[in-house]
């Protein structure tokens, strides 16, 4: 079995965490850097990806932050990795 990469698993635990606070919705990136021990810039970049392929959506400003843009029972790991 082949491992994920450090970018795999680092955005893994970033759709993890973004699933498990779902209800405290938009979640800084801040909070997510700091609750899963990921450097902040390299969030920024797997992020950003994963918006651009439909997994994560933002909101701009104060209030702002990120959310999962469909259900966590419908997003696999296979999406996950194949951003």
């Amino acid at each position: 079995m082949i491992a994920p990469s450090k970018k795999g698993q680092s955005a893994l635990r970033a759709v993890y965490e973004l699933a498990k606070r779902q209800a405290e919705s938009p979640i800084k990136i801040s909070v997510i850097a700091e609750s899963q021990a990921i450097p902040l810039r390299f969030l920024e970049v797997i992020l950003h990806q994963l918006k651009g392929s439909g997994l994560v959506a933002s909101k701009r400003g104060f209030y702002g932050g990120y959310t999962l843009a469909k259900s966590p029972s419908k997003i696999s790991v296979g999406d996950i990795l194949h951003y």
